[in-house]
């Protein structure tokens, strides 16, 4: 792993801890992060349409579940805004620190299926989502929708970057 996708994880994951744990608060450090990333790392203008086109998929998949009551945030008729902002710091990532995964369908889809639904774990162990299915169920949806949005966000790289970013 060369430095920049090192700074890459290392950034994405004190966005997602500072998002998750202080909330709305933290937007700005993170936005503050997102923009260094782009100003530093990003190598082509494309990879900016992927964050923003991650992030529209992100929220719009996160309010269906809102919407649905299979996620519940507290006193909130939407998705929090630190939780929009978690998408976009995580449509950074696709293009560096999970490049690795581009060129397998089936490793995009067995992280997305067995890693990704972690962070909504964690979330609910942090108490800033509830869920009213049971963990369990709850981890199973999240399972198989993570599973094939990796796959579609390695399909959007694929067409909106045609470089690989990290290797530039």
């Amino acid at each position: 792993m060369n430095n920049l996708m090192m700074f890459n994880l290392v950034v994405f994951n004190l966005a997602w801890f500072g998002l998750v744990y202080w909330g709305n608060t933290f937007i700005p450090f993170s936005l503050l992060l997102l923009s260094a990333h782009l100003y530093f790392i990003a190598k082509v203008p494309s990879e900016l349409w992927l964050i923003l086109s991650i992030t529209v998929i992100g929220i719009f998949i996160d309010s269906l579940f809102q919407y649905s009551t299979v996620f519940i945030f507290a006193n909130s008729n939407h998705i929090p805004f630190w939780l929009m902002v978690l998408w976009a710091c995580f449509g950074a990532t696709i293009c560096h620190s999970l490049q690795f995964l581009a060129k397998s369908k089936v490793l995009q889809l067995l992280v997305g299926a067995l890693f990704a639904p972690l962070s909504y774990m964690a979330g609910y162990k942090f108490e800033v989502v509830d869920f009213s299915l049971s963990p369990l169920i709850t981890y199973l949806i999240l399972s198989f929708i993570w599973a094939w949005l990796f796959v579609l966000f390695f399909a959007l790289k694929d067409k909106l970057v045609n470089v690989e970013v990290s290797h530039v």
